[in-house]
This record gives structure tokens, sequence and C-alpha cells, in this order.
């Protein structure tokens, strides 16, 4: 795996979209790393990314690809890092944290609880007698204002 992953997850239509816009999909899927959106006058735009997560992938699809391997670099001292982009209700907070953040449905869970079930599971299966400290930090920009 390279430095920097890739990946785009498209959400389901909610129910009012799906009223508005009728059967009008504008994705089209070519294969896990590859969709083509048409656009009014049905030109097709072709992107590629290391990893396409359709409307039916859940959230244990995105933690085993993405952060999992991320979560398991961190435990031998390797800094991680994940960023989610794009616009309001584009399902950034979804993926992050589920439909709760303290929500225990295991399938619903959010990367964010999946992580810190990963480091610690990861710790202690640990063979070594490191010590570790644990610091996790979370950092939300919304209409480009931070917390500053």
């Amino acid at each position: 795996m390279s430095n920097v992953t890739v990946c785009v997850r498209f959400r389901p239509l909610s129910s009012k979209e799906k009223r508005d816009l009728g059967d009008n999909i504008c994705i089209q899927s070519m294969d896990s790393e590859t969709f083509i959106i048409k656009d009014e006058k049905e030109e097709g735009f072709t992107f590629s990314f290391d990893k396409v997560f359709y409307e039916e992938s859940n959230q244990a699809d995105v933690y085993e690809f993405l952060v999992l391997p991320i979560v398991r670099d961190t435990v031998n001292s390797i800094n991680g890092t994940i960023i989610t982009y794009g616009q309001t209700g584009a399902g950034k907070t979804y993926s992050m944290e589920g439909p709760n953040i303290l929500e225990s449905d295991e399938k619903k869970k959010g990367i964010l609880p999946r992580v810190v079930d990963g480091l610690f599971a990861c710790i202690k299966t640990s063979a070594d007698s490191t010590k570790y400290t644990v610091k996790l930090s979370m950092v939300e920009i919304y209409m480009e204002k931070g917390p500053f």
C-alpha cells in the first residue's frame, strides 16, 4: 500500500432524493476502482481511485480496506491520518461515526468506534512488552471555519 490511499464512497439516495429524482442515476459502476459520472448531455467522465465503495458497501468494508491497515501501522509507531471530504449531506459523518457515535449495533458502527476497538485489540494481542500511549484527535471544519 502506498503512503496515501484515496477512496470514494457513495451513499444510498434518501427517500426524498428518490422521490425528487426518480431513477435518474448519473453514476455508472465500472469496477472496484473506477466509475463514470454522466452529465445532462449524457457525456461520461471517468474517475479512478484506489477503491470505490458503492451504495451497497457497508461500514465494515470501508474499515477493513481503508482503516485497519492504518490501525495496525499505528501500533508499530507509524502515525496515521484519515481525512473525509465532501459537501454537506454527502455521508462523511455517517462514515466516521455511524448513525450514532454511541451506537452498539456492530454493523452500523462508523470508523471512529471501530478504530478505538481495533487499536486496543491490536495492543492487547501485541507480543512484545511495549508500553503504549494512545492519542486520538478529531477536527471538523464546517463552512471553512475551524475551531480557532
